[in-house]
């Protein structure tokens, strides 16, 4: 353990750092509030410091814990000092939870995995041991310990959790090299959300070494809790044996979200001087102008249209059957060669996940 500075001389408590960190919960005399001080263990590599503290000081997200001071024996640097997340562990959701709430925590998770991928880095140890969430409801992903530049996603020396990490991590490559990438986080993320959603039980083939999967216990069509076929689909994939079968981050923030937002968009169509809406009380609307007449619905995700007749045009180009609107729009309905054409102004609104 390293020499205290005066300013977090205070220790409240000791943590479990894992194998590789002491930490300690001290009391920042400056700012009067608890703060989280990592250093390293006897016999562990410097890089471990370097990595957690590089990965930490890059990333900027509402969804990962944050660094706040660097702690220096002269020029070298000896630890580091991160915010410390008053809060609850992660805890696995009860079968009556609705899929919204279910849904609203894996996009949490999702966030801070796709915000530590964009800033170049692999966590490499996702897990809900590793996660907290914080007195405001907000999710924080803790412990870099093996973070990784997506650059140097190798190892000689591999560490792992039983049941979050992939199969591929544990075969060596010709110089004895353990390799991964970012699709790692993702089968973590499935491990984790399974973690979730039945009761805090993972099955065996996830705990072998390497993991069997596919398998039918890794399945989130059996789990308790129920969900859409296309969440069951989305999270199945996670767990892929293939890493490019995976899933990115980014991908699944975005099908996470839509799942999210399923029912809540409106359109707003002005024809003749009258407003029509459709949203998810109201799934379609007809409006016609003697035989030219466009239907436009509501799938829950997106305003399609699902039927049109005689002269009907959208941002001056022909309308197709299936196309989905966006944005803000006009459609013409008559004959672009005759007078007597009416315009239809399509609005959208466009929410926003709130987490």
């Amino acid at each position: 353990m390293i020499n205290l500075p005066s300013r977090y001389a205070v220790v409240i408590q000791t943590l479990s750092g894992g194998g590789m960190s002491d930490t300690l919960v001290c009391r920042d005399e400056n700012l009067q509030r608890k703060v989280v001080v990592k250093s390293l263990k006897a016999g562990i590599e410097k890089h471990r410091l370097m990595d957690e503290l590089s990965a930490l000081a890059d990333i900027r997200s509402k969804y990962v814990v944050q660094v706040l001071d660097v702690l220096r024996d002269g020029s070298d640097i000896v630890g580091f000092v991160e915010e410390f997340i008053e809060g609850s562990p992660l805890k696995p959701l009860d079968p009556a939870t609705s899929e919204s709430k279910a849904l609203g925590l894996l996009y949490s998770i999702i966030s801070g995995i796709n915000d530590i991928h964009l800033a170049n880095r692999v966590h490499r140890d996702i897990k809900p041991d590793n996660m907290k969430i914080d007195n405001s409801g907000v999710l924080k992903i803790l412990d870099f310990g093996l973070a990784k530049m997506k650059a140097d996603a190798k190892t000689k020396q591999l560490y792992y959790t039983q049941f979050y990490t992939a199969p591929e991590v544990f075969k060596l490559d010709k110089n004895g090299n353990h390799n991964f990438n970012a699709s790692v986080d993702v089968f973590a993320f499935g491990a984790t959300a399974l973690w979730l959603f039945n009761g805090g039980n993972l099955p065996p083939e996830l705990g072998c070494t390497p993991p069997t999967v596919p398998a039918v216990p890794t399945n989130f069509d059996n789990i308790p809790l129920k969900l859409s076929v296309g969440t069951t689909v989305l999270l199945n994939r996670c767990l892929s044996s293939n890493p490019s079968s995976r899933p990115s981050a980014a991908d699944l923030k975005t099908a996470l979200g839509k799942q999210l937002l399923y029912g809540k968009h409106r359109m707003l169509l002005t024809h003749n001087g009258t407003d029509h809406v459709v949203d998810g009380a109201k799934k379609q609307v007809k409006l016609s102008s003697g035989s030219d007449a466009v239907t436009i619905s509501y799938n829950g995700f997106d305003f399609v249209v699902t039927a049109f007749s005689g002269h009907v045009r959208h941002n001056n180009k022909q309308m197709m059957m299936g196309y989905v609107l966006q944005g803000s729009s006009v459609i013409v309905l008559g004959d672009p060669s005759l007078r007597g054409r009416t315009s239809i102004t399509a609005d959208i609104s466009h929410p926003e996940v709130m987490n």
